[in-house]
């Protein structure tokens, strides 16, 4: 028997209710406040924008995983490493790994990077190399499409993936995301931040599941990418569920190929469930 439309109705309403309270704490930065601003440009090397494209997708494929099981099941702390030259077409020089304690092999993206369009922008297209596993969910064939505008303000990716879930069947995810970036140069501090501020929205096999809010800070010092912090907080579910990515770059010269430098990023990914949304980590305050 169908349910008549006043409990439906009143299921919406229940929903909304359980979902205001979050929905509260995300707020645009006060950059926003009086509507659209004009932003400058940002200006990045093409290893830069694949490695921070790299880490994108390593929380996008993690917040996947997390939809399939749950947040306590991923609970926990990865290791991850990037490196990336940014070559055209070169997916082999532009890669990132994920591990995890339980497994010895490591879950590995590859980028390849497309030509940039004067006009569009530019795509970065990021496959997984082999099945990989999260702790002990196996995840398959992960793609994404990522798209940079042409001055670097704003970022979409379209990714899927297959993932197990709770009852080991693997099954088709979908992730959309829109993140827009902006540089933020204090008065009293010689140092360069790059802010972002988006939302991504999560499916699985074709159905919307969940919303995520997403937020990123950068700090380049004299002209170099130095840190990186990527945050993604759960706003619908029984719990928050946090997923925090925090890593510090290097860049390297390539001796056998002039004028080309390689970028490498070590850090750590953390899978939480903090009390709220209003419980930020200390690592934005740099």
């Amino acid at each position: 028997m169908k349910p008549t439309l006043p409990v439906v109705f009143a299921g919406i309403l229940s929903f909304s209710l359980s979902t205001q309270a979050s929905a509260r704490l995300v707020a645009a930065p006060d950059l926003f406040e009086n509507g659209p601003v004009a932003l400058a440009a940002i200006k990045l090397e093409s290893d830069e924008i694949t490695s921070l494209m790299l880490l994108e997708s390593v929380i996008d494929i993690s917040s996947s995983a997390v939809l399939a099981n749950s947040c306590q099941t991923l609970e926990g702390i990865y290791p991850i490493e990037i490196s990336a030259d940014g070559a055209l077409n070169k997916p082999e020089t532009n890669f990132g790994k994920i591990s995890s304690s339980e497994n010895t092999e490591p879950l590995v993206l590859n980028a390849t990077m497309e030509a940039d369009n004067s006009f569009h922008g530019q795509n970065i297209n990021i496959r997984q190399t082999k099945n990989g596993k999260l702790k002990e969910i196996l995840i398959q064939e992960y793609s994404s499409v990522v798209t940079v505008n042409r001055e670097l303000t704003l970022l979409s990716i379209h990714s899927n993936a297959n993932v197990s879930g709770q009852n080991n069947t693997l099954m088709p995810h979908q992730n959309l995301l829109i993140k827009h970036f902006y540089d933020e140069q204090k008065p009293d501090n010689q140092n360069q931040y790059i802010l972002g501020w988006g939302a991504a929205s999560l499916s699985k096999t074709g159905f919307p599941l969940n919303l995520a809010w997403l937020r990123f800070k950068a700090l380049k010092a004299s002209g170099k990418l130095k840190r990186v912090i990527l945050q993604e907080d759960r706003l619908i579910g029984n719990s928050p569920c946090r997923i925090l990515i925090e890593g510090v770059a290097e860049i390297k010269k390539d001796n056998e190929k002039k004028n080309q430098q390689n970028i490498a990023i070590k850090g750590v990914m953390t899978i939480s469930r903090p009390q709220s949304l209003e419980d930020n980590p200390v690592a934005f305050e740099f």
